[in-house]
């Protein structure tokens, strides 16, 4: 069973396209880690990257979803930022995942081949099984 939505404003990430805040929930087997949009934030100039790694580390989590749903507008920043975390997630031998991006921030999403992380309609979709095309299931 899942705990609460908690808000984390875990040193909020700036850059010049405006600011982030981080929200978590543990569930089972997943930790969920919500994007999204903060004008009224401001911080100092951390990386976004840097933000949620320390929160899947901090929660010891191998799998996780980034919940996307909250953004207006994808930039190149936080495809820079999903890319990264989606590298050392994998590295470290976890999954990632993202869900709830619009259908115009998921075509600019996919537009960035670095990223490699796949995207679901929903938070179920995303915990649910994905099969790729080689017949294995991730």
């Amino acid at each position: 069973m899942a705990t609460r939505l908690q808000a984390v404003r875990a040193e909020p990430t700036t850059d010049h396209t405006g600011a982030w805040s981080l929200a978590v929930e543990r569930g089972p087997d997943w930790l969920f880690v919500r994007v999204e949009s903060d004008p009224t934030t401001t911080g100092p100039a951390s990386s976004l990257a840097d933000a949620i790694w320390g929160m899947i580390r901090e929660h010891h989590a191998s799998r996780v979803v980034l919940e996307l749903d909250r953004v207006d507008a994808i930039d190149e920043p936080l495809i820079g930022a999903i890319a990264e975390v989606g590298t050392r997630v994998r590295r470290e031998g976890g999954l990632i995942r993202a869900c709830g991006l619009s259908q115009p921030n998921l075509d600019r999403l996919k537009l960035a081949p670095a990223t490699a992380v796949p995207h679901f309609g929903t938070r179920s979709e995303a915990v649910g099984t994905r099969c790729c095309g080689s017949g294995s299931c991730e």
